[in-house]
């Protein structure tokens, strides 16, 4: 027996297998690619005129912080100022004394330039907090 036998034995039994199914399904069958595509649901009057929720806008505080008499509570009121940031400020003036200019906060770690940029309107130095949720 031949090599090209040997592999036309082996193949026959799952070839067999496909004709037979072919054959059991009246000889043709549709794929997915030719099907009709499914009907999407209608949607309704309302939900096509009704806007979507307004996306929920944090709240900016208003007013002034001083960064050297602040408190660890006081500091987290400013956005993106957590429990780890605000210990950070406070471990800085312990070491380093007070704050000489605003743009001394970038000297902690934590607090580059987007970040200090956001903030920047609601510090100081000096003077009294102001600090309060809108």
């Amino acid at each position: 027996m031949t090599a090209l036998n040997k592999h036309a034995r082996s193949c026959a039994p799952p070839l067999l297998a496909i004709v037979a199914l072919i054959l059991a399904m009246g000889g043709s069958w549709t794929t997915s690619a030719s099907a009709a595509p499914a009907a999407l649901p209608a949607k309704s009057a309302a939900a096509v005129t009704d806007p979507e929720p307004p996306a929920r806008v944090p709240k900016r505080p208003t007013g002034k912080l001083n960064l050297n008499t602040a408190t660890e509570e006081q500091l987290m009121l400013l956005p993106s100022v957590g429990p780890a940031k605000a210990e950070r400020i406070v471990t800085w003036r312990k070491k380093n004394g007070t704050f000489k200019r605003v743009a001394d906060l970038r000297r902690v770690k934590g607090f580059g330039y987007k970040t200090f940029k956001r903030l920047e309107p609601l510090l100081d130095v000096k003077g009294d907090i102001t600090l309060a949720q809108k």
